[in-house]
């Protein structure tokens, strides 16, 4: 229904009264008055207060649900944002590609410099190539890598990843889709021209908002000496920034050449046949022959794609991998402690279960040195997912989203989450639209389809599969997707034949020593008796899953066994035996951080009581 602001009462917000039917917040003796959209959009908000509100739902209620530019929404939010930084007190969230969340703060509100250090997120945008020489597009992209890697040096701004920033080249840099895709506040843009043996770099730093220039410049070279141009105008832009959002820390020069490796690895990193080209990752092996001895993001990147070539290697490669891996670790942490990528690759490298505690210590470790950094936020997420700890893994998983919305991991944990907290609509619209950006992903293919299925929503799950059948994917991958479709298909024809499938593919599973934790919610879901499906499952299957459980997906990992579509799995006292021998009780006793669960179950058995139990 769309809003009437003549009929809305007046509300608090944080320390100030709003009153709609005049459109005007009253901030002590200040009065500030709002244009009536705008004022529509912040009651929409503050009627939802710190839940999610969509686009789709404010161009509803605001607009009567009109069709309207892309821009209309961000323009209302730009200007909340900017009353939010003269007056403080309270803060609009972007989940990009969701929507919107108001956040009230009753203390007496920060004076707008303090308010506007807290708020920027900046997009840096691939550079533009003015040269008819195709060979510049290099030094075009080296130049915003190289500044991104200095903004993550020298100062605590918060920059969107890489992998969602730099989607945006050539005509599609229109700064409002960029706003509203990338929940960006301020865009850093740029392009390199070359005449003769003269290179001209030149950029600029623009608020979305109001798309008001706040600065820019150019810098001049020659190409002999490119890699020094790069990192002059990668130290003269982070001054800039430092100059504009008054947050300096410390500084660390950039490396031109480690910039080029930590690109080329990075891309192969992203690409979904990773895992499985034999060629990507002697590539890895040839570029780790070039990194420079200071350049700790490139042995971040080699370690990580070390330690993620380990879940598809065999015994011996194994053992080899690892050993790779953690020297790269090392030697990326002993240049750079803040180094984010590093503490993910020693998180991938280390499998949680078995090792909760010392995980979680690390973990934590890598986000109070880098506490905007996505990757550290997206190791977090799946964390909290594995030792049951569903509600916190939302803010993670959302934190990693915010800082790179197009990384597609990010984007099928916010899906995950968004879910798996009740917020399935949302979770299957995200869902889609990570398919239709990611069409040969079969991760992504697997979780959309398993979460259209626990939905209910059997026409969408069919549909997923069968117009994305994939010749391309690996068995592995197809077996993942032929679970989503079978549980699919069960969900639709709860039979007696339907459950003895699902007993006799866990129970096949078991015989291999690799449950799928998916498949034995599933077997409780679909009906099974509680007490034959845990006896069919001994502790001498499940204990050497806590050396595995880091070769294991997020669809048939430790999650599934606290995700809220698995409730009745949780309702047998044996579950927590279950628990038990996967080294989770140990976990909980030690940290005093029990699963969301365990008041979830008080209807059945005293999950705390339980545990402590069976360790006596």
């Amino acid at each position: 229904m769309l809003i009437d602001l003549s009929t809305e009462l007046s509300f608090a917000l944080g320390p100030h009264l709003v009153r709609p039917s005049a459109r005007e917040i009253a901030a002590g003796a200040q009065r500030i008055t709002l244009e009536p959209r705008v004022m529509q959009v912040l009651v929409a908000l503050a009627q939802q207060r710190g839940e999610t509100v969509s686009r789709d739902r404010l161009i509803a209620r605001c607009w009567g649900g009109a069709v309207v530019g892309e821009d209309s929404v961000q323009r209302c939010i730009g200007r909340l944002r900017k009353v939010a930084d003269t007056i403080g007190g309270f803060e609009i969230e972007t989940l990009s590609r969701i929507g919107y969340r108001l956040h009230a703060n009753p203390s007496s509100p920060p004076d707008a410099a303090e308010a506007r250090q807290s708020t920027p997120l900046l997009a840096v945008l691939p550079f533009d190539n003015l040269s008819e020489d195709p060979g510049l597009s290099y030094l075009a992209d080296g130049v915003a890598e190289d500044i991104l890697q200095t903004i993550a040096r020298t100062s605590t701004i918060t920059a969107i990843g890489r992998t969602s920033s730099f989607q945006f080249r050539g005509a599609a840099k229109v700064v409002a889709t960029i706003g509203e895709t990338l929940g960006a506040t301020h865009i850093l843009d740029g392009s390199v021209r070359r005449a003769g043996p003269r290179v001209r770099v030149s950029a600029h730093l623009m608020e979305v908002s109001d798309q008001t220039m706040l600065w820019s410049d150019r810098f001049d070279g020659t190409m002999d000496d490119l890699f020094s141009l790069q990192d002059l105008v990668a130290v003269a832009v982070v001054g800039a920034l430092r100059g504009t959002f008054h947050n300096p820390r410390h500084v660390r020069p950039v490396d031109a050449q480690a910039t080029d490796v930590a690109m080329r690895i990075r891309d192969l990193l992203n690409t979904p046949t990773f895992l499985r080209d034999h060629g990507g990752r002697e590539l890895v092996a040839r570029l780790e022959a070039s990194i420079t001895p200071q350049s700790a993001e490139a042995w971040a990147l080699v370690a990580t794609a070390q330690a993620a070539a380990r879940w598809t290697a065999d015994e011996s490669d194994e053992a080899r991998l690892r050993q790779q891996a953690q020297a790269a670790i090392d030697r990326a942490l002993a240049i750079d402690p803040w180094c984010g990528e590093a503490h993910k690759a020693r998180y991938l490298l280390a499998p949680p279960a078995g090792h909760f505690v010392e995980t979680e210590a690390r973990l934590l470790e890598a986000c109070r040195a880098v506490p905007r950094n996505g990757e550290v936020q997206w190791a977090l997420f799946q964390f909290r997912m594995t030792v049951g700890r569903i509600r916190e893994a939302a803010t993670h998983a959302e934190a990693a989203y915010r800082v790179d919305p197009l990384r597609a991991p990010n984007v099928t944990a916010c899906g995950v989450v968004l879910d798996a907290t009740g917020a399935t609509g949302l979770a299957l619209r995200l869902m889609d639209d990570a398919v239709a950006r990611w069409p040969d992903d079969p991760t992504v293919l697997a979780l959309a389809t398993w979460a259209a299925a626990t939905a209910g929503d059997l026409p969408r799950a069919n549909r997923l599969l069968v117009h994305h059948r994939p010749e391309r994917y690996t068995e592995a991958a197809l077996a993942s997707t032929d679970r989503a479709l079978f549980m699919a298909d069960s969900y639709r024809r709860s039979t007696t034949e339907v459950l003895e499938r699902t007993r006799d593919r866990v129970l096949q599973d078991v015989q291999s020593g690799l449950p799928r934790f998916s498949l034995v919610a599933h077997w409780a879901n679909m009906g099974g008796d509680l007490d034959t499906i845990f006896a069919a499952i001994p502790s001498a299957v499940l204990a050497p899953l806590g050396a595995m459980s880091g070769r294991l997906g997020l669809l048939d990992g430790l999650a599934h066994l606290f995700l809220p579509v698995n409730a009745r799995l949780r309702q047998s006292p044996r579950f927590v035996e279950f628990c038990r021998a996967l080294g989770l009780i140990e976990y909980w006793e030690a940290s005093g951080h029990w699963p969301d669960c365990a008041t979830e179950v008080a209807p059945y058995y005293d999950f705390i009581e339980e545990t402590r139990r069976t360790l006596v």
